[in-house]
């Protein structure tokens, strides 16, 4: 069955992915992008958030989308927004267009796999326990740790939040982010917790 297509506003940002079923805040100052958070919401086009490395002006193919809120309107015109991602697409950055004064692409939807193997059941269960100590230890409000938790509602959510906050280099990230099954990024991720390079648990 062929992949559902889409067009997408493109972020390009330097070490920042963005996970299924997480909240990205972001300051938006740049007059090109504050047109195209308003565009985005005027048209209903989502946007893409795109990984850029550290030390590269490459756009990176898999990225995860969602829809702008405008949390924040200030005086100089500059905005706090929130992109509460939806999913993840494959762009086709061969065939980019400018609409000035921002970047557009098509992308292909990618259809995820959700299913969690029975071998991996234990394995999401002590990350699952990571995760709530880590939330325990570093949200010092106790109103937002229990928002927090209670938006924890499955295993794609887990793991996103996981990834998000307890995977503290962008790159190990945006492997992540190229894994389409969710038993193999729960594989992934504990083989980072078992392997000490978690630095952020």
């Amino acid at each position: 069955m062929p992949r559902q297509k889409s067009v997408f506003f493109l972020f390009p940002l330097i070490n920042v992915n963005l996970f299924p079923s997480t909240t990205k805040p972001l300051q938006i100052f740049e007059e090109r992008y504050i047109q195209m958070i308003q565009d985005a919401m005027a048209n209903k086009t989502a946007i893409a958030l795109c990984f850029v490395p550290e030390g590269s002006h490459e756009i990176q193919p898999i990225a995860g989308y969602g829809h702008p809120q405008i949390i924040e309107t200030r005086p100089d015109g500059t905005l706090l927004i929130f992109i509460n991602c939806i999913g993840k697409a494959h762009l086709d950055l061969q065939n980019l267009k400018s609409i000035d004064p921002y970047i557009v692409a098509e992308g292909q939807i990618i259809d995820e796999d959700l299913a969690v193997e029975d071998k991996c059941q234990e394995m999401y269960v002590k990350l699952s326990h990571v995760l709530v100590r880590w939330i325990k230890q570093h949200v010092p409000n106790m109103a937002q740790q229990e928002i927090f938790m209670r938006s924890l509602i499955g295993p794609r959510e887990v793991v996103s939040a996981f990834s998000a906050y307890l995977v503290s280099d962008y790159d190990l990230q945006y492997e992540l982010i190229q894994i389409h099954s969710l038993t193999n990024q729960i594989q992934f991720l504990y083989r980072l917790l078992e392997s000490g390079e978690l630095t952020n648990k």
